[in-house]
């Protein structure tokens, strides 16, 4: 079999554990609620484990390991690994190289939990019906690392002593093993697979296109309330190296709020942020897109004028934008070189940054009018 590619085949231990777990979860554990009761310490080490195997998962595996999008100290990046395996989601050197082949295929033969195979299987099914042969190669750069190949050659001694031992002798010390076993382990394992299935079915199937209308990832808020931030996916799809997936300020995305700390606390360096002025121009593109596209499918008689209008005022935008930007990367480059800069000729061009930002919010407040108020243009479109 081919690198990168997949069989058809049942993988019996997969669909033994994860099916259990369900199981479990949805018999037993609600069992032990309604005749025993949850304790104040059970749900501590539930919503402990929870946290700290969600986080691991979206800032370790994900946005470190993956993508790279920021540089980590040795013991963010050894609890990564530690709680990442006891969330029971591969090793990191696996997870990060399929992760890497889902964003390089995307939607293709190639991409592991491909959405156009349908909803189930970009969910779980990828995983238990399917045979996947992992090419390492993508994973060059992480594979350098002694701690992330010894989490991968050694995987199922990290995660049975984070995932299983460690919670279980937390709930033994506590009195309380058996919900330890049920919350701890069982219940904390299936809450945390499934959001992060979410991302994959759910986030590439409903939700909005916010920044790129023809990718199949969508910004789903939901999910990002279930991942610490990760259902923020068409962002993430469209800039997929930036730290943050929840890039407006009201946006939850606790990843985002972690690694933040991290740096302020000197445990974490090098955050990739995109500018802000590409992040606005693929959001006002997709908003034209979307809008031509409505437009496209009417046949009523003033829609060739107003389609022009469109064109006007989208273009008005787009130059409103790019000058801001311009403008603004140049008052940045002077002021790296104050030595050399006069104070009145920063403070005039700080005085040109905040003109091109005003006439560039005037062009976007007359562009969303122009969508929001028209009733030739489908609601569908509207900003």
């Amino acid at each position: 079999m081919s690198p990168g590619r997949m069989i058809r085949k049942l993988n019996v231990f997969n669909l033994v554990f994860f099916g259990s777990l369900l199981f479990i979860t949805l018999t037993a554990l609600p069992c032990y609620a309604v005749r025993v009761g949850v304790s104040r310490s059970e749900w501590l080490l539930f919503f402990g484990y929870v946290i700290a195997t969600g986080l691991s998962v979206t800032v370790g595996y994900h946005r470190l390991f993956a993508h790279r999008s920021f540089q980590a100290s040795r013991l963010v990046t050894f609890l990564s690994l530690l709680f990442g395996a006891a969330a029971f989601e591969q090793s990191a050197l696996l997870w990060s190289s399929q992760h890497r082949d889902h964003h390089l295929y995307v939607d293709t033969e190639r991409d592991p939990y491909n959405i156009k195979r349908g909803f189930w299987y970009a969910h779980v099914g990828w995983i238990l019906f399917w045979r996947h042969e992992t090419d390492y190669s993508n994973v060059k750069d992480l594979a350098e690392d002694r701690l992330i190949l010894h989490q991968h050659r050694y995987y199922p001694v990290w995660a049975i002593t984070a995932g299983i031992v460690l919670p279980l002798a937390i709930g033994a010390a506590t009195g309380h093993f058996m919900g330890a076993v049920l919350l701890g382990v069982v219940g904390r394992l299936t809450l945390v697979h499934h959001s992060t299935w979410s991302i994959n079915s759910i986030c590439h199937t409903f939700g909005k296109a916010t920044y790129d209308i023809d990718a199949t990832a969508r910004d789903h808020w939901l999910v990002a309330f279930l991942t610490n931030g990760e259902g923020y996916h068409n962002f993430h799809h469209r800039f997929a190296s930036d730290y943050r997936n929840g890039v407006r300020w009201y946006q939850w995305d606790p990843s985002k709020w972690t690694i933040a700390l991290l740096h302020g606390c000197g445990l974490a360096s090098k955050l990739h942020r995109v500018r802000p002025h590409a992040i606005l121009a693929a959001r006002v593109a997709a908003e034209h897109q979307r809008v031509e596209r409505e437009l496209g499918r009417q046949r009523h008689p003033s829609g060739t004028a107003l389609l022009e209008t469109v064109r006007q005022r989208y273009a008005a935008l787009k130059n409103a934008l790019e000058e801001w930007g311009r403008v603004e990367e140049e008052f940045r480059r002077l002021r790296k070189a104050t030595v050399e800069t006069s104070r009145t000729y920063l403070h005039s061009m700080r005085r040109q940054v905040a003109q091109r930002r005003l006439a560039f919010v005037e062009a976007r407040r007359q562009w969303v009018a122009l969508i929001n108020a028209n009733p030739l243009i489908p609601r569908a479109a509207h900003i």
